[in-house]
């Protein structure tokens, strides 16, 4: 345990997590870690919303937006031009207590809550995400599949003895990949089992932890990846962090272990720094489209809408804000013709004049995002449109 406390520096606030941004989002920073393309170290930031707890002994940044606006402004202003903002979710506790999460989506509604403020308020909806604690239930892997593309939750490996016996974590109870694949890269998920192959369309990837008490990414873990790069020509080598530890040394830790395994091992093999989005593509093969387009038109009381391809689920993500402040998901009313949707807003759904904004939001098969609001009560020229992920492809 002394040994385990002694390489952990928590930070105590923003000043001090700042102070460390400041360095990792510099231009020498990232330049010191330039991989064999001659391109600088990337970071892709899942970002949580700590929303639903009533309790906060450790001083977390509580509320919606509350650590994504911090970062989204931080982007908006350095020189990380291929850093994004993905999702991370901790669902709220049994207890209600803040650092604490439990192992499903169904007990309450702060996971459609932060889609939809993301939407709304920023145009924004994450194309991949990252499970607190890694933990994914047949209740989250049904939500996932609907809506998130590429999912980074594997941490299938072999259970080490230190980590059968903390009984916060044995057995699976948080964060179980006990059965999921060993091999770096993704599958595809079954209906009734998130860790095995299936038939599902999500991409879920294998990602270890690094400066952790579990699971960790380690030299023959590195091995492996480089291994599995000269046999299949390329492999997807994932690891996480949080911030709110001292990141610099483990970074640089890992990315030694990365060049003295290739530099003494794999000569022949070259390092890319890459993306969430840029890396799963070019591991699955996945070949440039054009990102689709929704067109949105409010006809009377019914708000009708049409998608120019296929979209990732069964239908666009739906939501609205009331004049209260409240925000609502909703399913969407499915049209006769393929790729079209409707919405009536009445007293047997929502009156109108309630309504202050709607958005929508939908991916397609390769991770384009498009993301729609409007304030069609108010003005019907009021629609903004935005896509995401368009240029994430490597050469």
């Amino acid at each position: 345990m002394i040994a385990f406390l002694s390489r952990r520096s928590f930070k105590r606030d923003w000043a001090e997590l700042d102070e460390m941004l400041d360095v990792l989002m510099s231009a020498e920073w990232r330049a010191s870690f330039r991989d064999d393309f001659g391109m600088d170290y990337v970071f892709s930031w899942f970002v949580v919303d700590l929303v639903g707890n009533f309790l906060n002994p450790r001083s977390r940044s509580l509320g919606f937006h509350e650590i994504y606006e911090r970062y989204r402004s931080r982007l908006a202003d350095s020189v990380c031009r291929r850093d994004r903002l993905y999702w991370h979710h901790h669902p709220p506790s049994f207890t209600r207590e803040a650092h604490k999460t439990s192992n499903n989506f169904s007990m309450s509604n702060e996971h459609l809550q932060i889609l939809a403020r993301r939407i709304i308020d920023y145009l924004d909806f994450p194309v991949a995400f990252r499970p607190g604690s890694h933990c994914e239930r047949p209740d989250i892997n049904l939500f996932l599949e609907q809506w998130i593309p590429f999912d980074f939750g594997n941490q299938g490996r072999e259970e080490s003895l230190g980590e059968s016996t903390q009984r916060d974590i044995s057995s699976g109870r948080f964060g179980d990949w006990r059965r999921a694949q060993r091999q770096w890269g993704f599958y595809h998920p079954d209906f009734h089992d998130y860790q095995v192959p299936g038939y599902m369309n999500r991409f879920i990837v294998r990602c270890l932890n690094i400066d952790s008490r579990l699971r960790v990414l380690d030299e023959e873990e590195i091995g492996k990846a480089f291994t599995q790069a000269r046999e299949r020509g390329v492999s997807l080598l994932c690891f996480t962090s949080h911030d709110e530890r001292e990141m610099r040394p483990a970074i640089q830790t890992v990315v030694n272990q990365i060049r003295n395994c290739r530099d003494s091992e794999f000569p022949e093999v070259k390092i890319r720094f890459v993306n969430a989005v840029e890396g799963i593509r070019k591991v699955a093969g996945l070949t440039r489209q054009d990102p689709m387009n929704l067109e949105v038109a409010l006809v009377g009381n019914q708000l009708k809408v049409c998608a120019s391809k296929q979209t990732w689920g069964p239908q666009p993500f739906f939501c609205f804000k009331l004049r209260n402040g409240q925000y609502f998901f909703e399913n969407l009313d499915f049209g006769l013709q393929p790729q079209t949707w409707s919405f009536t807003f009445d007293e047997d759904s929502v009156e109108p004049h309630d309504v202050i904004a709607v958005g929508l939001a939908s991916h397609d098969k390769v991770g384009n995002t498009v993301v729609v609001r409007g304030k069609p009560f108010e003005d019907a020229a009021s629609w903004e449109f935005k896509q995401l992920n368009s240029v994430d492809w490597l050469g």
